[in-house]
């Protein structure tokens, strides 16, 4: 028996039930939605990642240049001389009178060149003045680590005898200008004061460099 046309085109059965399709499109959308958030923090993540790496680089390039630094420094100190004072004390003998004996030396590894040692004495602040005779700076040359050398200036008897009574001050300025390695320069200024007390003398200022190194 054949049925009746409808003049209706022939549709595909489906077997979806309706509003399905609409669904599925929103579920791949919020999936997709979902990869994109997770690359996005992936991405993040590396950035963060990347950025602790550039620090870290830094932190380690500056500990690096800073132990090169201090190191350098440190063979700087130790691979050069070191002029300086030992001990000042008094002498008399009965033909040349009194005088201050400077014993300085050279406490550092290496050998100083040209060295120049100056030692003057100031009464109240006053240059004493220089005995006949008398140098008051010499030309010590070359000066080997360990070795003691000495330094003497003269005063006149009326002039000790105040000094060792308290009566009047002294002071002994000793600077010494000298070259290390490569020719580098350096300098040592230091004065003493005598305590009649103790019957010493005492460090009382001083510095390391060759200029404005007048302490007085």
């Amino acid at each position: 028996m054949n049925l009746p046309e409808t003049g209706e085109p022939n549709r595909p059965l489906s077997h979806d039930p309706p509003g399905d399709h609409r669904e599925r499109t929103d579920d791949l959308t919020i999936t997709e939605r979902s990869l994109v958030r997770r690359l996005i923090s992936v991405a993040r993540f590396g950035d963060f990642m990347a950025i602790l790496m550039v620090a870290a680089t830094a932190f380690s390039a500056f500990a690096t240049w800073r132990t090169a630094e201090v190191t350098s420094r440190v063979f700087a100190m130790e691979d050069r001389p070191f002029i300086g004072v030992l001990r000042i004390t008094f002498e008399q003998s009965r033909t040349l009178g009194p005088r201050a004996v400077v014993e300085y030396q050279n406490f550092g590894k290496l050998p100083a060149s040209a060295a120049i040692i100056s030692v003057s004495l100031l009464a109240e602040g006053k240059k004493l003045p220089e005995i006949a005779d008398e140098m008051s700076s010499i030309s010590a040359g070359i000066l080997s680590p360990g070795v003691p050398h000495f330094f003497y200036r003269y005063m006149q008897q009326a002039t000790y005898d105040t000094v060792v009574a308290g009566k009047v001050r002294l002071m002994v300025y000793v600077r010494a200008e000298y070259k290390g390695a490569l020719s580098s320069q350096f300098c040592y200024a230091e004065r003493f004061a005598y305590d009649f007390r103790s019957e010493s003398f005492r460090p009382a200022g001083g510095t390391d460099q060759c200029t404005n190194s007048d302490v007085f």
